[in-house]
């Protein structure tokens, strides 16, 4: 019996980074047009320009997952609530490569929630 020792293996640099499908405009387009704003809004009738950071790894196969936040600015628990549903609903992305591998990398993600 063989041990997959590989879905261990989370790769700090790589010959190929990840990618959203589309590229990185097309990753903004997907989380202006997806961002729910209601809750947010419903929990601060305030300005607002908080910005929260989502750390996630993009495995082997290109799925999201390990979601979590790394750093949040203002207090505002609906914004952290939105940011990791919003990573979360991500469509699959090319995966990593190193050394002609699929492999898996992790990701920072600014997401801005803005009010004015």
């Amino acid at each position: 019996m063989s041990t997959d020792t590989t879905k261990a293996l989370i790769f700090e640099t790589v010959d190929v980074e990840a990618e959203f499908p589309g590229g990185a405009d097309s990753l903004r387009k997907y989380i202006i047009d997806n961002i729910m704003m209601d809750s947010i809004l419903d929990f601060s009738d305030k300005e607002m320009d908080n910005k929260v950071i989502v750390r996630f790894m993009v495995n082997k196969y290109g799925e999201i997952d390990q979601v979590a936040i790394d750093r949040a600015g203002d207090y505002c628990p609906p914004c952290n609530i939105e940011a990791l549903r919003l990573v979360r609903s991500m469509p699959k992305w090319t995966p990593a490569i190193e050394n002609g591998q699929a492999v898996a990398r992790y990701f920072r993600l600014p997401i801005i929630f803005a009010v004015q």
